[in-house]
């Protein structure tokens, strides 16, 4: 007689399941719990049809091989739940739509959810990290930003990118380091993601030190790609201190900024603009606290 189990995400990591997956399992649970957490938008159709063979491959695994009855329906409200029921959870009136790159445990995402945003897709590679983040908001992070088979998950029609990407220096053939001259690094592989979904803001952060790294050629490099190559309206980065925003730890990180100019719908030139920057704690994860900046 078949009986009857309680399941999780967790067992999707099962060795004997692992056995019978064609493809590699690294994107199945970030398929599933991504589909889940935007069951009640628009943006679930983006995963429906992945996260339900992988639901499917599971169903037949608990009734063939471990003579588990389970239906398909019954198992998705139990990992809804699962996936809901976490420290920081979506906000139910959000008020726009952003991606989390390079998202370690969730620092930008939890500062983003603060200020009223839904996240609709996130990477990170490490696997610790992607625990965390896990035990953090219910959703694992997709893998290897620079695989093709990731990138085609990121949704179309978010509002923000997010990206805390590492720095790299570049092979800058010309005077001017332009998108080119920034392959082979991750920079790159957000610049392509930029020029794909033209969000309408990117909000990108660096270590320090990314502001005389290579003797300045690195940054120039960045400015030139998101400002020319991109045709993004980008502020003067500006090096902020979390101990300044409530944040008990001494972290200066670098904040780009940028605003796709025909969103803008205005005229830049000779005029303030008014824009939001957000003050992050590297590695912590704690929440940002918003500022702002005019700029020239």
């Amino acid at each position: 007689m078949k009986t009857k189990e309680k399941i999780s995400i967790d067992e999707f990591d099962g060795k004997r399941f692992q056995i019978r997956l064609v493809e590699p399992k690294d994107n199945k649970k970030a398929v599933l719990t991504h589909y889940l957490h935007n069951i009640h938008n628009g943006v679930s159709k983006h995963y429906k049809n992945d996260a339900l063979n992988v639901l499917k491959e599971y169903v037949q695994y608990k009734e063939l091989d471990e003579n588990i009855s389970l239906v398909a329906e019954e198992a998705i409200q139990q990992l809804l739940f699962e996936v809901e029921n976490v420290p920081f959870p979506t906000p139910k009136n959000y008020k726009f739509q952003f991606i989390d790159l390079f998202a370690g445990i969730g620092g930008f995402r939890l500062a983003m959810q603060n200020l009223g945003g839904k996240c609709v897709f996130t990477s990170e590679w490490d696997k610790e990290a992607q625990k965390t983040y896990r035990a953090n908001f219910g959703e694992i992070p997709f893998g290897d930003i620079t695989k093709p088979q990731v990138k085609k998950y990121i949704p179309d029609n978010f509002d923000v990118l997010c990206a805390g990407f590492p720095c790299q220096a570049f092979s800058i053939a010309g005077k001017r380091g332009g998108f080119d001259d920034t392959r082979g690094t991750l920079f790159f592989d957000v610049a392509e993601i930029i020029k794909k979904h033209k969000p309408k803001t990117i909000f990108l952060e660096n270590v320090k030190g990314l502001r005389s790294h290579d003797k300045g050629k690195t940054l120039e490099t960045i400015l030139n790609v998101l400002r020319n190559d991109l045709d993004y309206f980008v502020p003067e980065p500006q090096i902020i201190n979390a101990k300044e925003f409530g944040v008990p730890q001494n972290s200066e990180r670098i904040c780009i900024v940028g605003f796709r100019k025909n969103y803008l719908g205005v005229s830049l030139s000779g005029r303030a603009l008014r824009s939001n920057l957000f003050v992050r704690s590297s590695q912590k994860g704690f929440p940002l606290q918003s500022l702002t900046q005019i700029a020239a």
